[in-house]
């Protein structure tokens, strides 16, 4: 059966409980393949996804940056579709609106279309991914496409920022925390390794199917089977092995200065805890996010209210193969040392009694139970959303949230606290412009790290662009 969501909630005092049904099915190809669908009749469209357990984990240092260029040459050629004409040609002809994104843990390919098209839509997947030509001259040009990616996202100020604090936290592996890749392996790619990246990751083993919208359950089923059948995982195919991590390094800290950059940066980033080794853990972490945004909290009314601070708060992203707590503030040059001293004196104050109140975290589990319900109610959105949560974390983790939220207590927040914030080393990046720093007297002090770190990134492709 598709169920539609039924959400209980009760509040009393402190104690909240949340009861959620699956808001999804899934159902098992003869290949292998999962197939995950959220039905919803709301309007006469659907949305399909292909996701794949792949991205910068997936890569080495040869291939880096390669499996975003395939998500590029994916809305390509094809058996059924020989080159970009007819490709192109058969997206008018269905109303598709499609694109994809890759990153350390997922790749994702989606379109949205009308639902008396499912079919088609469905045959159009299942072409793209099974069947890519992968053709050199197509390659080239989207090539130059993805370079051209790469070298607006080069010309932003924070983008040696965002490389060097990767790299000093993941050391000889940051590639594999890093999408984009390098320009070099990016204008020296290969049609054989492109080739070879799709029998190792784009299997039906490795992916899943999503459809969200308005369709039938069990005529998906059938057309799923129909279109996906000749789509098979190669004998003897195994997942990638993926190394551990280096430990987190002792505390570092820098300086960087760049251009055009309009506000100070002070970020602190310390070790966080990986999905599937420790759920718990990534709950309350959430919990605490959501608390330091609460309006009425000693947090924001000190480092926002205040004006002390344009903005201010703590960031996880919840991973599987690694784990990164940011606690950030955007302020102006004169505050940024200021800043810098009581973001780390706040972090001791947080395990103290009465910094968060009972009421407070009621209000958070509210707020993000809330906000779950309102996933549901964006058919199109939804979907993608859930193929992240497939991809990174599996949809056990997906399915326990609001009870894994509903389960933390003001002394579950203080326990992540110590054990992943206080006292702990972390890596500390101030990011402002030349003339920003000249005028407080700071000094970028990044330099010797850049040397060691992000050589790597100015390297030049054997193209000469």
């Amino acid at each position: 059966m598709w169920r539609l969501i039924v959400l209980l909630l009760t509040l009393s005092g402190s104690q909240a409980v949340a009861i959620e049904a699956k808001s999804y099915s899934t159902h098992t190809l003869s290949t292998g393949l999962p197939v995950i669908g959220f039905e919803s009749h709301k309007v006469p469209l659907v949305t399909i996804v292909l996701a794949a357990k792949a991205g910068a984990m997936t890569e080495s240092e040869q291939t880096n940056g390669l499996t975003h260029l395939w998500e590029h040459m994916f809305f390509k050629g094809n058996s059924r579709l020989p080159d970009q004409e007819a490709f192109n040609k058969r997206i008018r002809q269905l109303g598709i609106s499609y694109n994809g994104d890759t990153s350390a843990e997922k790749v994702r390919y989606f379109f949205t279309l009308p639902s008396v098209f499912l079919e088609d839509g469905l045959q159009f997947m299942a072409d793209a991914i099974a069947t890519p030509l992968l053709e050199q001259k197509e390659m080239e040009r989207e090539r130059r496409v993805v370079l051209n990616e790469y070298e607006r996202n080069a010309a932003q100020p924070g983008f040696d920022y965002g490389n060097l604090m990767r790299n000093i936290i993941y050391g000889p592996l940051g590639y594999r925390r890093d999408p984009l890749g390098l320009r070099p392996i990016i204008a020296n790619a290969s049609r054989e390794q492109l080739l070879t990246i799709k029998d190792q990751v784009f299997v039906p083993a490795n992916c899943s199917l999503l459809v969200g919208g308005d369709f039938n359950p069990e005529e998906l089923a059938k057309l799923a089977e129909k279109h996906f059948a000749g789509w098979k995982t190669p004998a003897g195919w195994k997942p990638l092995e993926q190394p551990e991590f280096p430990a987190f390094p002792a505390t570092t800290s820098f300086v960087m200065t760049r251009p055009i950059v309009q506000n100070a940066r002070v970020q602190l980033t310390f070790k966080g805890p990986r999905v599937k080794l420790q759920p718990d853990e990534t709950y309350a972490l959430d919990v605490l996010s959501n608390l330091l945004e609460h309006r009425s909290g000693k947090f924001y009314r000190k480092f926002v209210d205040s004006g002390l601070t344009y903005g201010a708060g703590l960031s996880y992203f919840t991973q599987a193969q690694a784990g990164e707590i940011d606690f950030y503030a955007m302020t102006t040059a004169p505050r940024v040392q200021e800043v810098q001293k009581q973001l780390l004196q706040e972090i001791k104050l947080w395990t103290k009694p009465g910094y968060f109140s009972v009421a407070q975290l009621d209000d958070v589990k509210r707020k993000m139970t809330i906000a779950r319900k309102r996933e549901q109610n964006a058919p199109t959105e939804f979907i993608k959303e859930l193929a992240f949560w497939w991809a990174v974390t599996g949809l056990d983790y997906y399915d326990g949230y609001l009870s894994g939220i509903q389960r933390v207590t003001i002394a579950d927040v203080q326990r992540i606290v110590k054990t992943w914030l206080e006292g702990k080393s972390y890596v500390q990046g101030t990011l402002l412009s030349p003339e920003d720093a000249k005028a407080v007297g700071l000094k970028d002090t990044s330099e010797a790290l850049a040397v060691k770190y992000l050589d790597m990134y100015k390297q030049s492709g054997a193209d000469g662009a």
